[in-house]
């Protein structure tokens, strides 16, 4: 058989792993869907700019902060979900994520393989990479910062390690030529960019702590071309100054429920936990020195995901990078054996192989759902449902439109976006680095009808309300003579001023 045809035919385990996580993806895709509004509001953004053909810099989508100065920081990424839900609605959005999610695991588990670790270790690695990562999973722009990341730290690794690339001037050139080019796709896709920074930083001190003046140097050349890269977006400076601000922002912060720590009582954040267990047991048995660099990212990455929920997926991109090859050598050093047999998979199915099974098999997949057919769990398909969304409330809405502005749901900001712009403007979504902590302390004192919660509606000419039933304000406006409901299901209830 031909290099060309068994690269082309016979399955690799990386293929394989595709396959296996783009189906898994679509398996539970209804849920990912429905997991916040968010995604409602990147379409939203990503159809105004395809519309208008301008990145806008003033808000358009709110009617609190109508025409306020306005940075998205991820406004590449909703121009491409965007034109997936002109391609195909949301079932091009759902092919777009779950064909992210097998890009990103079977890269990671292809760099593995470049990095020297047996072919079966890397599938097994990055097959838990992917479950662990599945807590934050959600079809959103953040899936471009796992795959950029997971490439870089890949490619800082293989030049760290000289296993693929020697340290000439050429070789330095094509890695500083392909971080450039990665950063100004990072910073257009997503505004977790910013990690690269704190990566290249890690390098730049464990290169020094292991004695490596030289590679320290190039990697702060490196985080210098980076930064410099990440300008080139449509706001300049303004883009990392507005992340930056964020994140220092702690009562914004703290009332971001993904930003939050997992929780360890919740079985979604077990593998996490096993995850630290098989390191620290790991290092500890492993009787070769490990180095300076890959501590500091093992354990930075341990403790941001200790932090926050969000930084776990990233956590076991780093993890399986830095653990699998001493796993690998570790294992394969106890038993000749198996060594041999894993050498001789290697070389029968060589990286990336088998690549046709891989393009056929995901088009009969998508073909199949575009027909009507049903691969998920729950058999619903890839649509918005009533457990997440008031989508009943909103049927009503459009036959029956209510005039004025609105108060929102904020977990439903993005979808009332989604259903009603530019008839109507929301009062608050899920952007909250957007709307401020001024508004978002006001909108917590309406949704609880606490405080001066009537003069908060006052203040911004709130005409009509759209809340889950349960909600205290919902309670609230149910007690006043001069607001009537129009319409009621089991999660969701409107609520329209009286005209005095």
């Amino acid at each position: 058989m031909s290099t060309f045809l068994r690269r082309a035919l016979l399955p690799s385990l990386e293929i394989l792993l595709f396959l296996l996580v783009f189906y898994i993806s679509l398996f539970f895709m209804p849920d990912m869907l429905n997991s916040d509004g968010d995604l409602g509001r990147h379409i939203t953004v990503g159809e105004y700019m395809l519309d208008t053909g301008a990145v806008p810099n003033r808000d358009v989508f709110s009617h609190t902060r109508f025409d306020a100065p306005l940075v998205l920081h991820e406004w590449l990424s909703e121009v491409v979900y965007a034109l997936a839900h002109r391609a195909a609605g949301l079932n091009g959005v759902a092919w777009l994520t779950a064909l992210l999610l097998a890009l990103i695991y079977s890269a990671l588990a292809a760099g593995l393989r470049l990095l020297g670790v047996s072919a079966p270790i890397a599938f097994l690695a990055a097959l838990a990479a992917y479950f662990t990562g599945a807590i934050h999973h959600l079809p959103r722009p953040h899936l471009f910062t796992l795959l950029i990341l997971t490439i870089l730290v890949l490619m800082l690794e293989l030049y760290r390690r000289k296993l693929k690339l020697d340290r000439t001037r050429r070789a330095r050139l094509a890695v500083l030529a392909a971080l450039a080019g990665m950063m100004v796709l990072w910073a257009n896709f997503n505004g977790a960019f910013v990690l690269a920074f704190f990566v290249l930083g890690f390098y730049i001190v464990g290169a020094w702590l292991d004695g490596e003046p030289r590679n320290a140097l190039f990697f702060g050349m490196c985080l210098v071309v980076a930064f410099g890269a990440s300008l080139v977006n449509p706001f300049g400076i303004a883009l990392p100054q507005h992340v930056f601000g964020f994140m220092g922002n702690r009562f914004l912060v703290d009332n971001t429920v993904e930003y939050l720590s997992p929780n360890f009582h919740n079985i979604s954040a077990w593998l996490f936990a096993a995850w630290i267990l098989f390191s620290i047991v790991l290092l500890g048995r492993y009787t070769i020195r490990v180095s300076w660099t890959a501590l500091l990212l093992l354990g930075a990455w341990t403790a941001f995901g200790l932090y926050s929920a969000r930084n776990i997926a990233n956590y076991a991109q780093v993890a399986s990078i830095i653990l699998a090859p001493i796993a690998d050598a570790w294992l394969l050093a106890s038993s000749p054996a198996l060594n041999m047999r894993f050498r001789n998979l290697d070389a029968v199915a060589p990286t990336g192989a088998g690549w046709i099974w891989g393009i056929g098999a995901v088009a009969l997949l998508m073909l199949a759902q575009a027909s009507g057919v049903t691969l998920d769990a729950r058999g619903e398909g890839n649509v918005f449902t009533t457990r997440a969304f008031p989508v009943g409330a909103v049927d009503y809405l459009e036959s029956h439109p209510a005039q004025g502005r609105m108060f929102n749901e904020y977990t439903w900001g993005g979808y009332l976006e989604y259903r009603m712009f530019p008839s109507q403007r929301v009062f608050i979504d899920g952007d909250n680095d957007f709307f401020g902590e001024a508004l978002v302390r006001e909108y917590l004192d309406v949704i609880h009808a606490r405080g001066d919660w009537r003069g908060i509606l006052a203040k911004y000419q709130v005409d009509w309300v759209i809340v889950p039933p349960e909600r205290a304000l919902a309670v609230e406006l149910g007690r006043l003579v001069n607001w009537q409901e129009i319409y009621r299901d089991d999660n969701a209830v409107v609520w329209l001023r009286r005209i005095e």
